[in-house]
C-alpha cells in the first residue's frame, strides 16, 4: 500500500503536514504502507514560500488499496486552474475507481473538479461552501462539519481538521488503538459534532497527559482478553494501587476496573456490528469467561441484550 500527498503549487502546508504526520506516526508503530509526494512538477512552492524539491510524477497506475490524499490549496479556484492542476485533474480522472481519496479543505474542489464527488455527500473550509454548492450541484457539500465519509471519500474542513480526519482513517482502517496511540503521541484528540461518528471507546478518556495512566490504558487496549488484575495494572504504571486508582478517579472519572469494562464492551460493539461471531465467541473475544458474564455486563452498561444491539446496528 502507497499513500500518495498530491501537491500543487500554493498547497497549504498544515493542510499537507498535519494529516502527513498522522501517517508517520502510524507507521512507526509497525504499519505496513509507504509514503509518497507526487505533483504534475518535480518541485514547488507551497503557500507561504515553502519550496518542495524532487517530488515524484504522478504515476499511470495505482494499485487497489493504495491511498490518494488531496491537500487544499490557497485561493483554490485559481490554483486549481493551472497547467499542473489541469494534469493532475485528468491524471485523477484516469486512475480513480474505488481508491479511497482524502481530501483537506480545498482539496475538495480538486477532487469535484476530477468528478469524484457526483451524488456524493462532502465538506470543505466553511468559507468555499457556498461557491462550491454553485460549481458542483451534483455534489451534496455540507457545512458545519469537520469530516465528512461518503463510501470512498472523505472530506475534511480544513487546516487543522484534516488531523481529525486522518485520525479517523487511521482508526477505522488499522485499528482503533492504533488512532489513540497517534493522537496520544500528537498531543490531539477527535473533535467531533453532533452529527460526526460517535467517539470511539479507545479515544474516550484519553484527554489527559498523565503518561502512567496512558501506559495502563495502552496496555489494556492491546490486550483486551487479558484478566488484569489491580496488582497488574498498578505495576505497568510503576505506581501503588491506591495510587493508581486515585490518578484513575482524577484524571478519568472511572476506576482502572471500569475502564477495562469500558473497553471491553467497546470492542465487543465492534465484533457485534461488523462480524457473524455468535455471543459466546464475542464474549470470548473481549475476555469474559462466559457468555452469561458479559450479556449481564453489556446489558447494564448499553441498555439492552447483545443480540438488540446487533439487530439495531449490525452491518453485517
Amino acid at each position: 500500500m502507497t499513500i500518495y500527498f498530491v501537491l500543487l503549487a500554493d498547497t497549504l502546508p498544515l493542510d499537507f503536514a498535519g494529516p502527513l504526520q498522522v501517517f508517520i506516526e502510524a507507521k512507526r508503530l509497525g504499519l505496513d504502507y509507504e509514503i509518497s509526494y507526487v505533483s504534475a512538477s518535480e518541485q514547488l512552492s507551497c503557500d507561504g514560500g515553502l519550496q518542495l524539491a524532487n517530488l515524484a510524477s504522478l504515476p499511470p497506475t495505482l494499485a487497489p488499496e493504495d491511498i490518494i490524499v488531496l491537500p487544499g490549496c490557497h485561493r483554490a479556484f485559481d490554483a486549481y486552474s493551472t497547467q499542473d492542476a489541469r494534469e493532475t485533474i485528468q491524471w485523477l480522472k484516469n486512475v480513480i475507481a474505488d481508491h479511497t481519496v482524502l481530501t483537506i479543505c480545498s482539496g475538495a474542489v480538486l477532487a469535484a473538479k476530477a468528478g469524484l464527488l457526483v451524488n456524493k455527500s462532502c465538506t470543505t473550509h466553511y468559507q468555499l461552501i457556498d461557491t462550491m454548492r454553485i460549481a458542483f450541484p451534483e455534489s451534496h457539500v455540507l457545512d458545519n462539519r469537520i469530516f465528512v465519509e461518503d463510501t470512498n471519500i472523505i472530506s475534511s474542513a480544513g487546516i487543522s481538521s484534516g488531523i481529525d480526519m486522518a485520525l479517523y482513517f487511521v482508526s477505522t482502517q488499522f485499528g482503533e488503538h492504533i488512532g489513540a496511540q497517534v493522537a496520544q503521541e500528537m498531543l490531539v484528540y477527535f473533535r467531533r459534532t453532533g452529527q460526526d461518528p460517535q467517539l470511539s471507546s479507545w479515544l474516550q478518556y484519553r484527554n489527559h497527559m498523565h503518561r502512567s495512566i496512558h501506559k495502563v490504558q495502552d496496555a489494556i487496549c492491546s490486550n483486551v482478553t487479558e484478566h488484569y488484575s489491580l496488582e497488574q495494572l498498578a505495576d505497568i504504571a510503576h505506581l501503588s494501587q491506591r495510587q493508581l486508582s486515585r490518578l484513575f478517579s482524577v484524571h478519568l472519572g472511572i476506576s482502572p476496573r471500569e475502564y477495562l469494562q469500558h473497553i471491553r464492551i467497546g470492542q465487543a460493539k465492534q465484533l457485534l456490528k461488523h462480524s457473524n461471531n455468535s455471543v459466546e465467541i464475542v464474549a470470548q473475544n473481549c475476555g469474559y469467561s462466559s457468555g452469561r458474564q458479559f450479556r449481564r455486563a453489556f446489558t447494564q452498561t448499553t441498555r439492552m441484550s447483545p443480540q438488540q444491539y446487533r439487530q439495531q446496528y449490525s452491518g453485517v
